[in-house]
């Protein structure tokens, strides 16, 4: 079995209990990350999962609450004692270069006495960079995960892309930020999971639906690409009540999909078996 923990359900606007993008595909004691925005690490954390048995940290694109908690993860899981570099996929472009660069800004000495001896002198990350392509790519492959990519539509913001991470039979696609596209449409084809951001199209102002997604938009993804499960996260604008989510899944209702629809919270847990 595989489970998917929703870390961050949020946006670039504060709210809260939602940190920024975050998504875990887990199996067993080792997981994947995909995106890693405000309070990431800690709701790692809080999901028990240990920072140590990450596989690797997916980077869908460079948007500020995509990537601001990369540091802090890399240096917590640093001071829990990991001794090899964090290991972080991204598009070639402004995702990798941030992610190469995150840790510059910190002395030798801000990580004095902070990790055990055995994890070396300060954290380390490994930019593994790929140039995007408009069709699915594999772009990792370690200890039975496999992940691929594919460029998707958040223009003017270029490269963005979504992932299918995949684990013994067991299939995710994550979205990061997209308007639907075809990239996603063979992303998501049959998996066990789609976990897509979805904006409320009555509460929203239409240019924002030109590079992002209506949830009637995804709901038409859905029907046709038919997930097991489909998670509705990086939600505009944020829920706050049963009756505001109620109105999420009416609207992906219309865009034709049946299935089961969960508004996400920080800390949803699905499992693929469900």
């Amino acid at each position: 079995m595989a489970r998917v923990i929703v870390l961050g359900s949020g946006t670039p606007i504060p709210e809260p209990k939602r940190g920024g993008s975050a998504v875990a595909v887990v199996a067993g004691r080792d997981w994947v990350l995909v995106d890693c925005g405000r309070a990431a690490t800690q709701r790692a954390l809080d999901a028990g999962l240990q920072l140590t048995s990450v596989v690797s940290v997916a980077i869908t694109h460079h948007h500020s609450d995509h990537v601001s908690d990369l540091a802090t993860f890399a240096t917590t899981r640093w001071t829990a004692g990991a001794q090899s570099p964090l290991t972080v996929l991204a598009p070639s472009g402004p995702a990798a270069s941030f992610a190469e660069r995150c840790l510059d800004g910190f002395g030798d000495q801000c990580f004095y006495a902070q990790g055990p001896a055995t994890s070396g002198p300060r954290p380390v990350i490994a930019t593994q960079r790929f140039d995007g392509s408009t069709r699915v790519q594999p772009v990792y492959s370690s200890g039975g995960w496999r992940v691929s990519s594919a460029l998707v539509n958040h223009r003017p913001v270029e490269p963005a892309v979504g992932y299918l991470v995949e684990h013994a039979g067991h299939r995710v696609a994550i979205s990061g930020d997209t308007a639907v596209c075809d990239a996603m449409h063979e992303l998501a084809q049959g998996v066990d999971v789609l976990v897509h951001e979805a904006l409320l199209s009555s509460r929203v102002a239409a240019d924002l639906l030109t590079w992002n997604a209506s949830a009637r938009a995804v709901g038409e993804l859905a029907a046709r690409t038919r997930p097991n499960t489909l998670v509705l996260t990086h939600l505009i604008p944020a829920p706050r009540s049963p009756d505001d989510e109620h109105a999420y899944v009416e609207e992906v209702r219309t865009g034709g999909f049946g299935g089961r629809v969960l508004v996400a919270n920080d800390l949803l847990h699905v499992d693929t078996e469900t």
